[in-house]
């Protein structure tokens, strides 16, 4: 799942692109759901699509299913998935709009997670999740690991519905010349040895 708007250029979506080679090499008979959320932009939630989620689905009217049938859908990949791979690029120290609309979507009590009595409990489990991160700057200690609010939310939000078998890929320091290459170098290879 890419999220990075950028058509060319995006460091995050090359390195999923590389991921993506070396377990096709692997598994040539894997099959592969691939979505970009820059092409294939969900609906940001609405009134009408809370509603629709929260209504019994059986008492859903035709209006309702069909505000649904993107959410129904993302669900269902996921669902069915092994392993779930989400290229991030920070964007103004958190994730795409286009990606929190995708998690409005999936997030959905029921279908990826319920309230039991000790709280809400994911229903997704037993799945990896490999999340790779594109920054412009570096922040992934201190001082500035406290701008990041794209892994720890991601990491809270997959935890919430089961995905809590989560590895992180970072690439810092994107918008420097000097170290792009080497950082892409370190984040192939924890990549492969992922595959």
């Amino acid at each position: 799942l890419d999220s990075s708007a950028l058509s060319q250029g995006s460091h995050s979506k090359s390195l999923a692109d590389h991921y993506l080679q070396q377990w096709q090499a692997k598994y040539p008979d894997g099959a592969i759901v691939q979505s970009d959320l820059s092409k294939e932009q969900p609906d940001h939630i609405s009134e009408a699509m809370i509603q629709a989620m929260y209504t019994p689905e059986d008492n859903r009217s035709e209006q309702q299913l069909a505000l649904l049938t993107d959410s129904d859908a993302y669900i269902s990949t996921l669902k069915s998935a092994d392993t779930v791979l989400f290229s991030v690029p920070m964007y103004n120290f958190t994730i795409p709009s286009t990606l929190k609309a995708y998690i409005d979507h999936i997030l959905r009590v029921g279908e990826t997670f319920q309230y039991g009595d000790q709280g809400p409990e994911g229903l997704l489990n037993g799945k990896k999740v490999i999340l790779i991160v594109a920054t412009g700057g570096d922040y992934t200690s201190a001082p500035y690991d406290a701008m990041d609010f794209v892994v720890p939310y991601l990491k809270t939000i997959l935890s919430f519905i089961g995905l809590t078998d989560v590895s992180v890929v970072q690439a810092p320091n994107m918008a420097r010349t000097d170290l792009q290459e080497s950082m892409l170098a370190n984040a192939k290879n924890e990549l492969d040895q992922l595959v």
